[in-house]
């Protein structure tokens, strides 16, 4: 998620390794889960990253048993009318608190197999009770670009079933003042619907997003052929 020079590993990939290696001296209370999943429009913050096209998605997880966790996450995605794949590690600590809420801060890097000036990192924060998430994040070059960026997101779901629960997002992006440069802030919500049985999951959700803001230059993204969309997502989780 930040320049690099050839001789010199990436974030993300060092980040990999790293997981890639706890995973095999993981210990008997620690815990490892995985997933694949197919989403018919990989929407990040809103927007699309896949040019509105279906995207294949790899994700793997480790947790320790003194409450720090790693991951990694290799998707498909379009940038610029490219093809690519966008690869995300990320890792932090997380611990519950007396009262049930519970507190978590990480790191997280993504870097493009095909556009490299776009690769980013985010330090994030957030509380977590049984139906709410909050988050924060801060980002000094936001997809690779001149510009620091804040973001701000609350997860919740509701049970409908216990295999079936209403699933709602709402997040911020507020590009923080650089250079002279005052760019409006930017909302995305989801809404949707999500099931369960056994190993599978699936999830159907509108997606919608308010303007870029003036001007391609403000924007990170290349690719969004629509502000709002009805997205479909299966998921194996193993």
């Amino acid at each position: 998620m930040r320049r690099r020079h050839p001789a010199v590993q990436p974030p993300a990939v060092k980040a990999a390794v790293a997981l890639s290696l706890l995973l095999c001296a993981g210990g008997a209370a620690a815990q490892t889960s995985g997933s694949v999943a197919l989403q018919s429009d990989y929407r990040f913050r809103g927007l699309s990253l896949s040019d509105g096209d279906p995207s294949a998605q790899l994700g793997l997880n480790y947790d320790s048993p003194q409450g720090w966790y790693a991951g990694a996450q290799v998707a498909g995605a379009n940038l610029r009318e490219r093809d690519l794949a966008q690869l995300t590690a990320y890792g932090g600590l997380a611990r519950r608190l007396a009262s049930g809420w519970s507190w978590e801060a990480g790191a997280s890097a993504s870097q493009f197999s095909r556009a490299h000036d776009s690769d980013y990192g985010e330090w994030y924060a957030g509380l977590a009770s049984e139906r709410l998430g909050l988050r924060i994040y801060y980002s000094p070059h936001y997809f690779g670009r001149d510009l620091r960026t804040a973001y701000v997101e609350a997860n919740s779901f509701y049970p409908l079933h216990d295999k079936l629960k209403l699933v709602a997002h709402g997040g911020v992006l507020r590009y923080l003042p650089h250079g002279g440069e005052d760019v409006p802030a930017r909302y995305d919500a989801r809404f949707g619907l999500a099931g369960a049985m056994g190993d599978w999951s699936i999830q159907l959700a509108w997606v919608a997003a308010s303007s870029l803001g003036p001007g391609v230059g403000t924007s990170p993204y290349y690719t969004a052929p629509s502000k709002q969309a009805l997205v479909l997502s299966v998921a194996f989780s193993f």
